[in-house]
């Protein structure tokens, strides 16, 4: 397995779902675009969702709240929606929830950007980093 999958495995308590496998034709497109540690992730799971249970709410059965990783349709969408929002090259693979956007930057690191402008604030070196601040 993967190592980002098994640390939201230990972390998340299991309050996330895994999705299908990223499949041909979209695999040849991520493999010409997407760093290696996240197209290692889409061949496992294409998006990992966040889930939360709640006893007055779906039966007391988890429901999906977010993403924690997008599949990569959306990876696709968002990152062309955030380089025409702030004219900055790097692929969005998360949200924060509250309409910023995870970016991977092409030196690797990952910055958040939540205002249009703004030159985004550092968050992890890396999709392991990312993962352990989010399940601090």
């Amino acid at each position: 397995m993967n190592k980002v999958i098994e640390l939201i495995q230990q972390r998340s308590y299991g309050a996330y779902r895994l999705c299908p496998p990223l499949e041909e034709p979209q695999l040849s497109q991520a493999m010409t675009m997407l760093p290696n540690d996240l197209l290692e992730i889409l061949k496992v799971s294409n998006g990992i969702l966040e889930l939360m249970t709640h006893p007055k709410a779906n039966d007391g059965k988890p429901f999906v709240i977010g993403s924690i990783l997008y599949p990569f349709d959306e990876i696709v969408s968002q990152t062309k929606v955030f380089n025409e929002l702030y004219a900055v090259e790097g692929i969005v693979f998360a949200g924060n929830g509250a309409g910023g956007y995870f970016v991977i930057r092409p030196d690797g690191n990952i910055y958040l950007y939540e205002y249009v402008g703004e030159e985004g604030e550092y968050y992890a070196e890396d999709i392991i980093g990312y993962i352990s601040k989010h399940y601090g």
